[in-house]
């Protein structure tokens, strides 16, 4: 274990991480707002794609791997404390996993790749937040603890991406309800990035 070791995400800054979670939510909430047709229609065709699921779920092992990866070179390792031990199997069994997935599981795959991207994403802006000075940084969180818990049944239950995506095609009005909320939520979240988070 190094000593004072800081991994990369402790180093991102709050205002950083603000405006590039508030900038990509309010792009994909707009879109959403004006084409919500086209935007479902796109989101069910990758849902229901398995080569997109299976492109997706090769780069989730792939940040597992940099994640595990104890070579002192690798900026991105990570710390496993008690669990250190475990470090050599899962890095033997990421590869097993993605390949018996990919080529075993392949319906709704990319719900599953999916549900593990949001779980790798989301820890980043949330260390970036951890502990940090402005009341205003819970937006952060209140945002990512829900979709993290949805990403953890999409995983065990890829289906629901593609149940969930149809439900809202044939429910534009409501879609555009959220759609509206979530712009507002990812302005205010730019808003408090730009002025009080820099």
């Amino acid at each position: 274990m190094l000593e004072n070791w800081i991994h990369p995400y402790e180093e991102l800054p709050l205002g950083v991480a603000g405006v590039a979670m508030g900038a990509l939510l309010l792009a994909v909430h707009l879109a959403a707002l004006f084409y919500p047709a086209g935007v479902l229609g796109l989101a069910r065709a990758a849902a229901l794609s398995v080569r997109f699921g299976q492109a997706l779920l090769i780069f989730d092992f792939v940040w597992v791997v940099l994640l595990l990866w104890g070579n002192p070179a690798n900026p991105l390792r990570m710390e496993l404390f008690d669990f250190e031990g475990l470090r050599k199997p899962l890095l033997i069994a990421c590869p097993v996993a993605c390949y018996v997935l990919c080529t075993q599981s392949q319906q709704n795959l990319t719900g599953r790749a999916l549900g593990l991207f949001l779980l790798l994403l989301g820890i980043v802006p949330l260390t970036a937040a951890y502990l940090k000075e402005p009341a205003t940084r819970i937006l952060i969180p209140l945002w990512w603890y829900p979709v993290l818990c949805v990403a953890m049944l999409w995983v065990p239950k890829p289906y629901l991406l593609r149940d969930w995506l149809g439900w809202f095609a044939e429910h534009l009005g409501i879609t555009r309800v959220l759609a509206l909320l979530g712009s507002l939520y990812a302005a205010a979240i730019l808003t408090c990035a730009v002025l009080f988070w820099s």
